[in-house]
């Protein structure tokens, strides 16, 4: 089973629309549980009338904080063999989770794995052209770092939780944990055998961020040099 940890942050109508995306295209055995970061907008309210498992925070978090509190939820809980993490600004499309949990279970040096994103406007991708670009590149891998995200258990449970020091969400957090994968010997990886649809940036760009975008640069550039990203 797949732990899924959505998190959000405001934006109710976004998270209305990839909710109910998720919830019919993801068939593959899951637990999903939304860590709200103290929403405003009625979302907290939204996600407990649908019965959905809310982790609510009473203040503004970091992201890196956020995750962990997902992650601990989940690897208390020993049905769980795979952690994954999506946002409130995807559309998602059959069969995306399967695939993924298909190429981790065959390829056990995978440390990290994401779908591909489709670009443009969703509704020009009809089912069957999407279908049929899944199976065309079905065994497709190539390094690279995205969301949504999918990992096993046990590897979380080696290279620990993310670092909560990263501020906000700027992006070196995940950056961070990505390095840590590969010190372990393991790869951080896209497969175009999955497919979803990102905005991308659909909470970040609305948050203010300069402050703790350096205070992460500065963070990540002293453990892992300048220029390194994976």
């Amino acid at each position: 089973m797949v732990g899924v940890i959505l998190t959000t942050f405001n934006f109710l109508n976004k998270t209305r629309v990839s909710l109910s995306s998720f919830l019919k295209a993801t068939t593959y055995p899951h637990r999903l549980v939304v860590v709200d970061n103290h929403s405003t907008d009625g979302t907290l309210e939204y996600l407990r009338q649908k019965g959905l498992e809310v982790i609510p925070n009473s203040a503004d978090t970091s992201l890196a904080t956020a995750l962990n509190q997902g992650i601990r939820h989940f690897l208390a809980n020993p049905k769980i063999a795979y952690i994954a993490w999506i946002h409130n600004d995807m559309l998602f499309f059959p069969g995306w989770l399967k695939e993924l949990v298909r190429m981790l279970k065959e390829r056990p040096a995978i440390g990290k794995l994401a779908p591909h994103n489709l670009a443009g406007d969703p509704s020009q991708h009809s089912p069957a052209n999407i279908e049929n670009f899944r199976q065309a590149h079905r065994d497709h891998l190539e390094v690279g770092n995205a969301c949504p995200w999918l990992m096993r258990k046990a590897v979380v449970q080696e290279v620990g939780l993310f670092n909560e020091s990263y501020l906000r969400c700027g992006g070196y957090e995940d950056w961070d944990y990505n390095n840590r994968l590969l010190e372990k010997g393991y790869g951080v990886f896209v497969t175009r055998g999955s497919v979803v649809w990102h905005e991308g940036m659909g909470t970040r760009k609305h948050i203010p961020q300069e402050e703790a975008a350096q205070h992460n640069a500065h963070l990540y550039t002293e453990r892992w040099g300048p220029g390194s990203r994976a």
